[in-house]
């Protein structure tokens, strides 16, 4: 769930206009700012968690006899844990940078869980720390890539 909430959080905020309308209530032409981009950020991760929890719940019920077991509740409210741990980390920089910057700040962190995944796994398959940190930057690119495809493939 904090790779894909990532991944589709890079590519929301990578198809957003830059700039800022002056008008203060963060929408307008010139981009989505402040409380607006704050409300993007947690929209999407919570409305993300919602349809996973859902399609995971009628999952293990198919593949569960009827039954939803203890261990699929877990794994289930672990999901919606990463969800609001994105959603967390990712409204840091806005709240700290003012301004029509607050879009492109953001959109790094995002960029840097998933490179930060990246790099623990590496590091938990036992590669040292430099070939861990090379498989992070790989993996952060290829989930740049990933969401500039999404943009182009949805027409942003």
């Amino acid at each position: 769930m904090v790779l894909y909430l990532s991944i589709v959080l890079l590519a929301t905020l990578t198809a957003l206009p830059s700039g800022s309308n002056g008008s203060g209530d963060g929408h307008g032409g010139g981009g989505v700012h402040g409380l607006g981009l704050i409300g993007l950020i947690w929209g999407t991760a919570i409305g993300l968690a919602l349809a996973h929890w859902f399609s995971f719940r009628l999952t293990a019920r198919a593949f569960g006899g009827g039954e939803v077991s203890e261990q699929d509740v877990r794994i289930g409210l672990a999901q919606i844990g990463g969800a609001v741990l994105v959603a967390a980390l990712c409204t840091i920089p806005v709240i700290l940078v003012d301004g029509a910057d607050d879009v492109q700040v953001t959109t790094v962190v995002p960029a840097l869980i998933v490179g930060a995944a990246g790099y623990f796994v590496s590091r938990t398959s036992g590669r040292n720390k430099i070939q861990s940190l090379i498989l992070g930057g790989v993996v952060m690119l290829v989930g740049l890539t990933v969401a500039a495809l999404k943009n182009f493939l949805v027409g942003h």
